[in-house]
Formats: structure tokens, sequence, C-alpha cells
């Protein structure tokens, strides 16, 4: 039997041994979500796997049911596929072979779109490095020097990636290596990068006003305003807002100045960070009142408490959690119900949201240029504690683009950090209410709609009378 994906991932309780203590026990580690692949056939492929092992070893993310291993995964298989229908062992692959292999992913057509391709020149690139990196794994398996190399039986080339120099004035120059790439000449041009901007608020407005007409039920509509509020105030990634805990929601709603508990991807080697973002009180409250209402009728109806995984946003037919790509489809429908002729994706709420507490900082401190500001990240400690606590980046030198972006929207000087806070505190006040009328003219209750309003007023008069940005500790 041919299959049309060619891995299958280990559940939620499959360990890998990881060492053998001193009484001779086998210690085991983690080892979910790890893709095991299989030939178009059916049959296993040792190659792959252990390509795969090298990367869960390496640490990988494997988060949100495959994450970046699941990625590599599917990206080999196409090469998978190009060997096993022309009856080509790993081993034997030529650099003729791989040329041919490229051009098929170039020329290759949407099967429901037949007059467009099926991806663009970046996506066969990004799939032909991991391809030749799982080739140089398939040369050191099978202890072949010339497998993989400049003068190789596959000619191609590894580089090393420079991540930018941060100076005083600038980010520029040549720091040390991060990482490396394979490079060869089927690949085709790099299509030029597209600039995601920030999302408009006049978009974000758009958006929130067809949720109500829309949606196919109230715990969907209530999920989407919710969702829509996680990328607005905690500025996540769409992976790190689709691994919010209702722990962590507890626990902010439970303090005076509510500080969200939001996991932190893209550290590498596997590592799990997090970080603290301050959220208002009023919408600590909106998020509390959708666990204990909304998403525990669901939990009950579906998986069972005994089986809740624990996230916040889950899926409204199974109660498990909802998967990052998830929140894309579900932005990507609504803005096209919204009439939104431009791109619109999560990230893009991330952009506005750094860039928003850029122009907070750049406001508060009064910096005359991008220079300036960027002098400031790197010696105030202060600046740069906050700028890491709200967004997560490690490395500042990848904030650059927001820095001129923040600039080009400063008009003036005048207004302080609180002032702009508040703004952003009453904006997401009204943005509230607005669901709640909206929910009032579809039926819900007039007495069940006031008491919510009056405990989201009690907070968020205690917002007002404490608006600041936290500095991280």
């Amino acid at each position: 039997m041919i299959k049309s994906k060619l891995y299958n991932s280990t559940d939620n309780k499959f360990q890998l041994p990881l060492y053998v203590d001193q009484q001779h026990r086998v210690i085991p580690q983690d080892a979910t979500n790890i893709p095991m692949i299989s030939w178009p056939n059916g049959t296993w492929c040792l190659e792959a796997n252990v390509y795969i092992l090298e990367l869960y070893n390496k640490g990988l993310s494997r988060r949100n049911r495959g994450g970046t291993l699941l990625t590599y995964a599917t990206n080999i298989s196409h090469l998978l596929r190009y060997a096993f229908y022309n009856r080509i062992s790993l081993i034997n692959l030529t650099d003729n072979h791989f040329c041919q292999f490229i051009k098929m992913l170039q020329a290759e057509k949407r099967k429901r779109q037949p007059e467009l391709f099926a991806r663009d020149s970046n996506s066969v690139i990004a799939i032909g490095r991991n391809c030749l990196e799982f080739l140089a794994c398939v040369g050191r398996l099978y202890q072949l020097e010339n497998f993989i190399g400049r003068n190789g039986q596959i000619k191609a080339e590894e580089k090393e990636f420079y991540i930018k120099q941060v100076s005083s004035n600038h980010f520029t120059g040549k720091g040390k290596p991060t990482r490396k790439y394979w490079t060869h000449r089927a690949f085709p041009t790099p299509d030029p990068q597209k600039k995601r901007l920030p999302i408009g608020t006049e978009a974000i407005d758009k958006i929130r006003k067809v949720i109500l007409p829309t949606s196919s039920s109230i715990f969907l509509r209530k999920r989407r305003y919710l969702m829509l509020k996680l990328l607005e105030i905690t500025g996540g990634r769409r992976s790190e807002v689709a691994d919010l805990t209702c722990e962590s929601v507890r626990i902010a709603a439970s303090m005076p100045k509510p500080l969200l508990n939001l996991i932190t991807i893209k550290k590498g080697s596997g590592t799990v960070a997090h970080r603290m973002i301050p959220i208002a009180s009023h919408d600590a409250k909106f998020l509390l009142e959708f666990i204990e209402k909304n998403r525990r009728s669901v939990i009950r109806a579906t998986c069972g408490f005994k089986e809740d995984d624990g996230y916040v946003l889950i899926s409204e037919r199974t109660g498990k959690q909802l998967r990052s790509n998830t929140i894309t489809q579900e932005i990507s429908i609504l803005s096209k119900a919204a009439g939104i002729v431009e791109k619109c994706c999560p990230h893009m709420f991330r952009h506005r949201f750094i860039t928003k507490l850029f122009v907070a900082l750049i406001e508060q401190h009064e910096f005359d240029n991008p220079n300036s500001f960027r002098r400031a990240l790197l010696e105030v400690e202060s600046i740069k504690q906050i700028v890491q606590q709200f967004t997560g980046h490690s490395n500042l030198a990848s904030l650059d683009v927001y820095i001129n972006l923040a600039f080009e929207e400063v008009t003036n000087f005048k207004n302080t950090l609180n002032v702009v806070n508040t703004k952003r505190i009453v904006k997401s006040f009204q943005n509230t209410l607005k669901q709640l009328s909206g929910e009032l003219n579809s039926g819900a209750s007039p007495t069940e709609i006031l008491v919510q309003i009056q405990k989201y007023l009690d907070a968020f008069e205690d917002d007002l009378n404490t608006c600041h940005i936290t500095e991280a500790t």
C-alpha cells in the first residue's frame, strides 16, 4: 500500500533510554511527538529515522504536535518519494539526481489550483537544505567520505551563517557563526523577503466585528474573541499562545498586578524558557471567565477532566490543545470574512505589539533617533530587561526592524509611557465591551452580561489606578 504521509508520531507516553544508573536501572527521557518515517510502501526507513534521532538529540522543538522536528520530517519526505519512485537507493543518488529533484519541486503544481506552483523559490531552498543535511547524515552513517561535499558525489557546499554584530550605534558586521547551512547550484534564486508590517487597528476592528456572525457556536465565538485578545495583549508567537496553560491564567488572575507566564520558543538546543507578561486585571478576569465557563463545558462533553491537558485554547470537537496552525487558519478565515485583501497572519499581531512597546519607550525616554535608542538597548540595563521581558528576544540585533518602524510611527515625544499604556488598557477594555454588546444583541442573558460588566469594570478601574509597564526583575 502506498502511503500519502510518510510519518507517524510517537504518542504522549513514549520514552527513550537516557542512561543506566548505579543500580543498573534504565533511566528514560521524554520522547513524545517524534516523527517515525517509512518509505511510501510502508517499510521502515532506517536512514531517515537515524537522521530524525540526531535532530532529537540536538534538542529541536517537538512542541505543539511535532514542531521543527515535524517540519524536517515533512521536508525530507519529498526526497524519499523521489528516490523510491525512481528506484534509487539513497547512497546511489548523484548530483544529477539531486538537480532533477530540485527542478521537480519547482515544477510541481497545486492539485486544486493547477495554474499555480505548489511552492515558491524560498520553500524549495528550505526543503533542499534539509535534504542535503539528511544526505550528509546518510554519508556519515555509511562512512562515505566523498558522498556529499564541494567535490563529492553530490556537489554541495556547507556554509556558516553569521549573526549581525551589535555596536553602540547600529547592528553591523559579523559576529560568531550561529549555524551551518547547505547550498547547491541547482537551488533557485531566492525570492525577495516580504516585509511583514504590523497589523493595523482598522484590520483588527474588522476581524472582531465578523466573529459574532461567522461563528457556528457560542464556544467558537468565545474562543475567537479570546484568541484575538491573547495575540493583542501578549505579543506572543502563535505557538506560545497555543501553549498558554490554564494554570498560568489562574496564577495571573490572583495577582494584584497580573503577570502572565508565557513560554518562549526559538531558544534552540531544546531549552524551555518563560517570560512574564504584564496584563490588565480585567483581561485576566476575561481569560479566567472563558476557562471556568466555556472551556470547562467543552472538556466535560469531550475528553473529560481526567484527560484534560490543561491548555487554554482547545478544540471544540476533542477538548485537546489547539494546534498553532489552527490559529493561523482562524485568522485567515476571519480576515477573509472581514474583506481584508492584504495578507493577515498571527505574527503581524506580534509585530504590532513590539512596535507599540518601542513607541512607548521612545516617548518616555525622549530618544532623538534610532541610533540613540539602539545605544540604550545595549547600555541601559533596565530598558534591555523590559524589552527582553515583553518580547522574548535574547538577540537584540533581531529587533532592528522594530526600531525603524517605531520611529516612523512616532510624531512627537511629548506623551509619557503611562499615557501610552493607559491608551492600551482603555482600548482593550473597549474591545471587551464591544464583544459583550454583541453577545447581548445575539440573545445572551442581560443579567449575566451585567454581572460580567461589573466584574470587568472593577478590574478596569484598578488597572487605571496602577497602569505602568512593569520592569523585569
